[in-house]
């Protein structure tokens, strides 16, 4: 909550302000608000300085840790309060606590920090650079090749009753966390209840119910929310697996003697084989699950709610992966991803690779590396039940698997709650273009350009590369 501050604050000469055991002072002409410490979201690679972005009613806020903008020897204080400074755009300064407004003139040992100056002095950096994509990445990992031409359907899998199943990935609008409120609805089969989707409300349903199998009754789970005849429909699952792109080879139809089985639903159209063919994929018929007689009563007694046409809603929002690492969440934009899969047994070491550089695994016969970005972004150590993986992406011909510790779901977000992210002052933070403001609980996500992450990796590997090569030299 903002602190108001005494009024005209320009007529006051200074703030004054706690950090450790010192007191110091600032321009008070230049303080816009105080607030207590919101959450703030860390950002890898920022300048030293940099704590990180917090929401500012809806806008990124850049959060300064003021301890290490002075390099004071005293750590130890609390972080209490968030001075917005204007420094052209708003700028958060991290402090211990305010303890006046008006003249400095009554407290002893007072330090008076040009803050502009030491901002100029930290946030110093080279122009950032944003070249062509070269073949380091693609040496290493012994010159990947283009995707083959061979036809590829892309599913995000998902496990329900202990069995995995796939939808197609373009009709599924966003994958969700489960709803803190639910209100039971009457219904048809498998109808779980109602709760908001932004201006809308959206039904449930219990995936498990609605192909005959026992629901596992857990409100733990994810709901992937699909189209159907201009209206949006929850589909209640256990847990996501993965997005999976699988060529024709590897998808069968479903055998004549289970077609018409309790063993194989109607809804299910295709068997795909995954993880080199060790499991199968029970893929379903989006057409013939969206048509569902207990989908069709809710969609129907709903005809007179006032609904946003598909097309005029998807085109004001876009669509992300969120992923983690450590104890913070990223976006990359989902039309970016080629797949997400599980991190193999056997996973190829490449001598004299930088850490980073896990590896190559070998996915559908071609080459892929494996770049740990839990080491690029120095994440803070995690759930150590995550269940790491790999994100699949290909920029022009050069491709790589990023690991991330997990995976948690696909979200719509409002064109109007994207924004630019603020210059954080170092070439390797430019891999963030945008911020994301997540409304439903005030969350600040940073979003990755894929372009940026690919060509950043392959800087990174040659830089590493180059290192072993420069200290030989010198000795």
């Amino acid at each position: 909550m903002s602190e108001a501050l005494p009024s005209p604050v320009a007529d006051r000469r200074s703030l004054v302000f706690q950090l450790g055991g010192a007191l110091y002072a600032i321009d008070a002409s230049k303080i816009l608000e105080v607030i207590r410490t919101p959450s703030i979201t860390r950002v890898p690679h920022g300048f030293a300085a940099l704590a990180g972005i917090a929401n500012l009613r809806g806008a990124p806020l850049p959060v300064i840790a003021l301890d290490r903008l002075l390099d004071t020897a005293d750590r130890s204080g609390q972080g209490q309060r968030v001075i917005v400074y204007d420094n052209g755009e708003p700028l958060g300064l991290l402090v211990d606590d305010v303890v006046q407004f008006g003249g400095a003139d009554s407290h002893d040992r007072l330090q008076i920090v040009d803050i502009e100056s030491l901002l100029r002095t930290a946030m110093a950096a080279p122009t950032r650079t944003r070249p062509g994509l070269g073949r380091s990445l693609g040496a290493v990992a012994q010159a990947v090749a283009a995707v083959p031409a061979e036809r590829i359907q892309t599913l995000l899998a998902f496990r329900v009753a202990g069995q995995t199943f796939g939808l197609p990935l373009d009709g599924i609008h966003e994958i969700l966390a489960w709803p803190a409120d639910v209100a039971a609805a009457a219904g048809g089969k498998g109808l779980l209840g109602m709760t908001a989707l932004r201006d809308s409300a959206l039904p449930i349903f219990s995936l498990a119910i609605l192909l005959g199998l026992p629901d596992s009754g857990s409100a733990s789970g994810r709901i992937v929310v699909v189209d159907y005849r201009g209206n949006r429909v929850g589909l209640a699952v256990d847990q996501m697996d993965a997005i999976r792109r699988l060529p024709d080879s590897a998808i069968d139809p479903v055998p004549p003697v289970l077609a018409h089985s309790a063993a194989s639903p109607a809804e299910i159209e295709a068997i795909g084989r995954i993880d080199q063919g060790r499991t199968l994929i029970s893929i379903l018929s989006a057409q013939k699950l969206f048509g569902n007689e207990a989908i069709e009563q809710v969609v129907n007694s709903r005809g007179g709610e006032a609904q946003m046409p598909i097309e005029a809603d998807d085109m004001a929002f876009e669509r992300f992966l969120i992923f983690s690492l450590g104890e913070e969440n990223y976006g990359l934009p989902i039309g970016a991803v080629d797949e997400v899969i599980r991190l193999p047994d056997s996973i190829t070491r490449m001598p004299n690779a930088p850490a980073f550089v896990t590896g190559v695994i070998n996915l559908r016969g071609k080459a892929l590396p494996l770049i740990d970005q839990r080491l690029r972004f120095e994440a803070r150590e995690g759930d150590a039940a995550a269940k790491p993986r790999a994100i699949v992406v290909t920029i022009d011909q050069l491709r790589a698997g990023f690991i991330v510790d997990g995976v948690s779901e696909v979200v719509a977000i409002p064109v109007s709650a994207l924004s630019a992210a603020p210059d954080f002052s170092s070439e390797r933070a430019a891999v963030f273009d945008r911020v994301a403001h997540i409304e439903a609980d005030g969350r600040m996500i940073l979003l990755v350009d894929p372009r940026e992450l690919l060509t950043r990796a392959e800087r990174d590997v040659v830089s590493a590369l180059a290192e072993p090569a420069a200290s030989a030299t010198v000795s």
